[in-house]
């Protein structure tokens, strides 16, 4: 998959259209529209690194995403990341993480390890509830 097939299947399981997604990115319509339609390659590169800091993904996850891995391991990472944005937009967990979109990656990446240690803690106490 290309990597602007990547970037407009992301953009739409954020449930925003291009317009929204463009004024949340911080960037015209048209360029995205653009990057979209004719490719990442001839875009700025500050135009592509806000495209994926606002997915919350790393230009090395577009590329692997694109271009190595396999449909079934992108459709798990893209569905937990959907995961992870619905996480962050419960009020009781989202103060932590308030500033993940800005984050460098090194703590996005902590941030995202953080989130799967709640995370499988959470399974955990459910399923001993279920034991019970």
């Amino acid at each position: 998959m290309q990597r602007a097939e990547v970037l407009k299947r992301l953009i739409e399981e954020t449930g925003l259209n291009t317009k929204a997604f463009s004024e949340k990115a911080g960037i015209p319509y048209t360029t995205l529209r653009s990057i979209l339609m004719r490719g990442v390659g001839g875009a700025s590169v500050d135009n592509v690194l806000k495209v994926c800091r606002t997915l919350g993904i790393t230009t090395e996850e577009m590329d692997r995403l694109a271009y190595g891995g396999t449909e079934d391991s992108s459709s798990s990472s893209l569905s937990e990341l959907s995961e992870f944005e619905a996480f962050l937009n419960n009020p009781e967990h989202g103060l932590f993480f308030k500033d993940y979109l800005d984050a460098p990656d090194e703590r996005k990446r902590e941030m995202l390890t953080f989130w799967q240690f709640i995370k499988d803690q959470e399974k955990k106490k459910a399923d001993s509830s279920d034991t019970k």
